[in-house]
């Protein structure tokens, strides 16, 4: 899956930032499943910690409505920050939004990167 990750690293240089790597992984994850209608950016208090990780809220109807269950992936060689996805049904999105859902505290919807030129607001 991700075979192209080592593009993330400059030549000789730093890993690129972590919003290079959410989009990487936003586009990523939409090509292992295309039913993904939206994926947004969360941002944490903490992520300019160089240790943080990467968070996305992904939008898929074929995942069971459970709630905010983050699922937290460590870090690898191609990708040196961890992850968290947090994986929602289109209503508990629109609950999310409405703030009948919440994000665990500190936690909060940034730009949506899928689809690319929509805001986080709509649906």
């Amino acid at each position: 899956m991700f075979g192209e990750a080592r593009s993330l690293q400059n030549e000789g240089g730093p890993m690129k930032s972590k919003d290079a790597i959410a989009s990487y992984l936003a586009e990523a994850h939409r090509r292992i499943d295309p039913s993904i209608e939206r994926i947004v950016r969360i941002s944490g208090s903490t992520e300019d910690r160089s240790a943080e990780a990467v968070l996305l809220l992904e939008v898929n109807p074929d995942t069971p409505p459970l709630g905010i269950m983050p699922i937290i992936f460590g870090p690898s060689e191609d990708l040196p920050y961890p992850s968290i996805v947090v994986e929602v049904t289109p209503e508990e999105y629109v609950r999310l939004k409405q703030g009948e859902l919440n994000l665990p505290a500190g936690w909060e919807l940034g730009a949506t990167l899928y689809p690319e030129g929509n805001s986080c607001g709509g649906r």
